[in-house]
């Protein structure tokens, strides 16, 4: 967690908030809200929820800054974890107002904090396991040179 808190973010706001759940009941608790996990919801044992400080972003000109940060932050503590052995699965959060209104319920987790995304955190067996890999598009694709 540590090395995530030194994650930019617009004008050292630092807005990202953890909220952590351990245990295969509450981690299976918070992941039945995410419709992504299904297929391995019951191996999970360990869930983290990013969230952002609504506040601290203030009018239209930043009314998408938080989502920025928050991913930011998701990204640089999920590579952190990476980097301590832990495997993570990053779990998007598209939800109408409802649907995150009951994950912020069941989870306890402040109206004034968005849902950037749910992280599944655990050990990878070792004899390795099989993941989805979707194909990435080429360097020529993806950059541009000018």
């Amino acid at each position: 967690m540590r090395l995530a808190g030194s994650t930019p973010s617009v004008c050292n706001r630092q807005a990202a908030r953890v909220h952590v759940f351990e245990g295969a009941d509450d981690s299976a608790r918070i992941l039945a809200h995410q419709n992504g996990n299904a297929g391995f919801r019951r191996h999970v044992r360990t869930v983290m929820v990013v969230t952002v400080e609504r506040g601290l972003f203030a009018g239209a000109g930043e009314r998408n800054q938080r989502w920025i940060d928050g991913g930011l932050f998701a990204m640089t503590l999920v590579w952190a974890l990476h980097g301590l052995g832990l495997s993570t699965c990053m779990l998007n959060w598209s939800m109408t107002n409802a649907r995150t209104d009951a994950l912020r319920q069941e989870a306890g987790i402040p109206d004034s904090e968005d849902v950037i995304c749910l992280i599944a955190v655990g050990h990878a067996p070792a004899d390795g396991y099989r993941v989805a890999r979707s194909p990435k598009r080429p360097l020529s694709q993806v950059l541009t040179r000018h």
